[in-house]
C-alpha cells in the first residue's frame, strides 16, 4: 500500500505541475528553479540527536491574490538516525511535503512567509540497521515553519517536523526534527 500511496502522491504533484505548465511553461520552470533548495535536518529519535541532508524543489499554486498558496514539493534525502542504546540506521528516501502558506509581507528587500502542512516520506534504502526491528518504509508527519527572503533572491527557511509514524515496525523510533534550508 505504501508504494501505491507514494505513486499517487507523485502523480498528483506532477499532474498539478503539468496543468500549470500548459498555461505558463516559463513560469513553472522559473518557480522550480527559484524553489530549488538544500538543507539539513536535526533529528531527535526517542531522545537521541542525528542529522540528515536533502535537496529538492517545489511549485507554489496561488489561490488568494499573490498571498496564499499550496506548495507541493519533492525532496531527495539521505542521512543517519541514531537512537537509544547506541543503535543507528542509514537511510535514503524521497519526501513529498505539501504545505499551505501565506506571505506575511513581500517587499523588494525583505519578505516573510509562514507555512504548514503534511509530509509523506518513502524510505527506499535502509542500511547498517543495528536495531532488531525493520525500518518502516512509509513515514507521515506534520510540518510548520517560516521563510525569510532577502533581496528577493535568497531565502532562509526554518521549520519543525513532527512524525506521526514510528521509524521502526515495532513502534519505536518516534522522530521529530528541526529543518534548516536555503533557496537561491
Amino acid at each position: 500500500m505504501s508504494r501505491r500511496f507514494f505513486a499517487i502522491m507523485l502523480t498528483a504533484l506532477f499532474s498539478a505541475l503539468t496543468v500549470n505548465a500548459s498555461d505558463k511553461s516559463n513560469e513553472v520552470l522559473r518557480q522550480l528553479i527559484k524553489n530549488l533548495h538544500g538543507g539539513m535536518e536535526v533529528h531527535t529519535t526517542d531522545g537521541t540527536k542525528s542529522y540528515s541532508g536533502y535537496v529538492g524543489t517545489g511549485y507554489k499554486l496561488y489561490f488568494y491574490k499573490d498571498k496564499a498558496y499550496v506548495k507541493p514539493e519533492i525532496d531527495v534525502k539521505w542521512g543517519q538516525f541514531k537512537y537509544d542504546g547506541g543503535h543507528e540506521v542509514e537511510t535514503s528516501s524521497v519526501a513529498v511535503p505539501v504545505t499551505v502558506g501565506y506571505h506575511v509581507f513581500n517587499e523588494e528587500l525583505l519578505g516573510m512567509e509562514i507555512f504548514g502542512g503534511g509530509r509523506y516520506e518513502y524510505i527506499f534504502n535502509a542500511t547498517n540497521n543495528t536495531y532488531d526491528s525493520s525500518v518502516n518504509s512509509s513515514q507521515f508527519g506534520l510540518t510548520a515553519g517560516t521563510s525569510i527572503r532577502l533581496l528577493n533572491t535568497v531565502s532562509l527557511n526554518v521549520s519543525y517536523f513532527y512524525g506521526l509514524t514510528s521509524l521502526f515496525s515495532d513502534g519505536t523510533g518516534k522522530t521529530s526534527s528541526f529543518n534548516f534550508s536555503f533557496n537561491f
